[in-house]
């Protein structure tokens, strides 16, 4: 799921997102995200800048450092480190402690969501959200897509001592846990192989799963409507996950619930489905979309 369990003596930690390795290639240019590298005289440089340092950011769900990113936007080093701080201030960008990598942050992710569906998707799902937390008693969260990963927009903790805490705006692989099958589920065949084999976060969730896992996974939220999972992207914490659509019948995001896995078991999960499958059903008429269809076990 992403993030951490909270009032668990052994899991107050922080974990490395991305190994350091040798430089790498980033493949990005000034042209590929829209660039010419010069800057109008009427634009507002440092605006520009952050702007060009963002683009050259984007396709690197990996991350990258200040010096990486300083070459690939063909800007100063120290030009590039002061506008990454100010970027890093405003939730724009987040660091790596551990590895000194840059990645996209959680407000620049909901700045896209924002254009690229024009639906408040927070706004529609947070009391339904709340209305589940207090129902099943356990956390519930929010996450979308983003490229070949996940992310967690929005989160209602548990009340209860013992909790799971989602890390908002951290990266995930988009194979890993209860949401990531919900939102691979929407894909298409040749688009599932293409996240499978670009596993380059496999080393951000505690229990990755092999392929053939994940396809037989996906395969029975495809025909289930609703995903588990169990002790997978982090230890001890069991999760279910459920679609939320708009009015194109595009899956916009996963509705979940998580818990410590010994509080939280499979007969508890299977017992909420109704309620989740209801909380989702409303989201998505909000959106203007039509729910889909769910097995609820009897």
């Amino acid at each position: 799921m992403g993030g951490a369990l909270r009032g668990h003596p052994a899991r107050a930690r922080a974990r490395a997102v991305c190994p350091s390795r040798k430089r790498p290639s980033l493949g990005v240019t000034s042209k590929a995200v829209g660039y010419s590298g010069r800057v109008d005289a009427a634009l507002d440089n440092s605006v520009a800048k952050a702007i060009h340092v963002l683009g050259a950011l984007r396709p690197l769900p990996e991350g990258a450092s200040a010096r990486e990113l300083a070459s690939s936007a063909g800007l100063p080093r120290s030009t590039v480190q002061r506008l990454l701080a100010t970027l890093a201030a405003t939730g724009m960008v987040t660091q790596d402690q551990s590895t000194q990598k840059y990645m996209i942050g959680p407000r620049a992710l909901l700045i896209g969501l924002g254009y690229n569906s024009g639906l408040n998707l927070i706004t529609a799902a947070r009391p339904q959200m709340v209305a589940l937390r207090d129902a099943v008693g356990e956390t519930v969260g929010l996450s979308v897509a983003v490229e070949h990963t996940r992310v967690f927009l929005e989160e209602v903790q548990s009340t209860q001592e013992l909790r799971f805490a989602p890390e908002l705006g951290k990266l995930y692989p988009l194979w890993s846990g209860a949401n990531g099958r919900v939102l691979m589920g929407a894909l298409t065949e040749e688009q599932v192989e293409a996240v499978l084999a670009n596993r380059a976060l496999d080393h951000a969730v505690d229990h990755p799963l092999s392929d053939e896992a994940i396809r037989a996974n996906l395969a029975e939220y495809r025909r289930d409507g609703f995903a588990i999972a169990f002790n997978e992207a982090i230890d001890s914490v069991n999760s279910i996950a459920m679609p939320v659509s708009d009015a194109t019948g595009a899956v916009v995001a996963a509705l979940s619930i998580s818990g410590p896995s010994q509080r939280f078991t499979r007969d508890r999960m299977l017992a909420s489905v109704g309620a989740l499958s209801a909380a989702c059903a409303t989201v998505t008429r909000q959106l203007g979309g039509t729910p889909a269809p769910v097995a609820v076990p009897v």
